[in-house]
């Protein structure tokens, strides 16, 4: 048997030291910048603290405080998610079903706090997190490369800036794309993707083409442009972030997708980046498929299951 409370004050700071030291763990065996670690730590800390009715609880059995669980509340953003952030359990206490136990705990407090679904963040590979969330449905999944500047393009395939002329037409063909990987993500539904592509897109790029820190491609073959990628730079210290890379449907299969992706990481090295970072849909195995072709590493996965 065991009952699930409201941690107190000293718990929650005990929880949150042992979560750091967790959380810290799983970056830096993907970042060798201690700055990233640090602000990759505080990103996780910064999405717990602003879900709004969020809670952190204790666990207890056997007389024993037995773990910590922190689940969050809504955001306006998701208004329908809640978020379990974390699951800990003392060694002692683990293997005897407990942790399957408090999930089923935790999706019944999301509902009844008007949830209807649950999401989680994790790291691949670890046996247990796979067990309790590995049927979650995979709904993206953060990877990075360390790059070098001796990279080569394929022949016939190159890379140059992106005009004025082919940004106007560029934006509105990726608000649209990234708002059906959305949609097919079963992230948000069709109206509600396209609305908050619209509003990312507005927020991260402001000034346009000229946006500082922002650097936009085509990928070229002979004089036909084939694909395109955006990356900002200093995204995180030492590395940049890949926005968005796409090829022309009439062009696709033929490995212009890696060649533009090759294409993000010269220019990653060009700025003076050590690696190259990304987000892909978990719906996209074609995309997933060639990253792990090309060497990046899963750094952490988000999952979520209708309630």
């Amino acid at each position: 048997m065991f009952s699930v409370r409201e941690a107190t004050g000293p718990e929650i700071e005990q929880w949150r030291a042992e979560w750091v030291r967790r959380l810290r763990e799983r970056y830096v065996r993907c970042y060798t910048d201690p700055a990233t670690v640090d602000r990759e730590v505080e990103r996780s800390l910064a999405n717990q603290r602003d879900d709004a009715g969020g809670r952190v609880y204790a666990v207890e059995a056997g007389g024993t405080t037995a773990g910590f669980l922190a689940l969050g509340g809504s955001r306006p953003r998701r208004p329908e998610q809640r978020s379990l952030h974390d699951l800990w359990l003392a060694p002692e206490h683990r293997g005897r079903g407990l942790g399957r136990a408090l999930v089923a705990w935790a999706r019944e407090r999301a509902t009844s706090d008007g949830g209807s679904r649950l999401a989680v963040v994790v790291a691949p590979g670890d046996l247990a997190v796979d067990a309790l969330f590995g049927a979650y449905p995979l709904r993206a999944q953060q990877m990075v490369k360390t790059v070098t500047a001796e990279v080569s393009l394929p022949a016939g395939v190159a890379g140059r800036p992106m005009t004025p002329a082919d940004f106007g037409p560029w934006r509105e063909q990726t608000i649209r794309t990234y708002a059906e990987e959305m949609a097919a993500s079963g992230s948000r539904s069709p109206a509600d993707a396209l609305a908050a592509s619209v509003a990312e897109h507005d927020e991260l790029l402001p000034e346009g083409l000229r946006t500082a820190g922002h650097a936009f491609w085509c990928v070229a073959a002979g004089d036909e442009v084939v694909g395109t990628i955006w990356l900002r730079h200093a995204f995180l210290p030492g590395m940049s972030f890949v926005f968005g890379v796409d090829v022309d449907p009439a062009h696709r299969g033929r490995g212009y997708g890696r060649a533009a992706m090759l294409v993000g990481e010269q220019a990653t090295a060009a700025a003076g980046d050590a690696r190259l970072g990304l987000n892909v849909f978990g719906h996209n195995t074609i995309a997933m498929r060639l990253y792990d072709s090309m060497g990046y590493r899963i750094v952490e996965q988000y999952r979520a299951e209708d309630l």
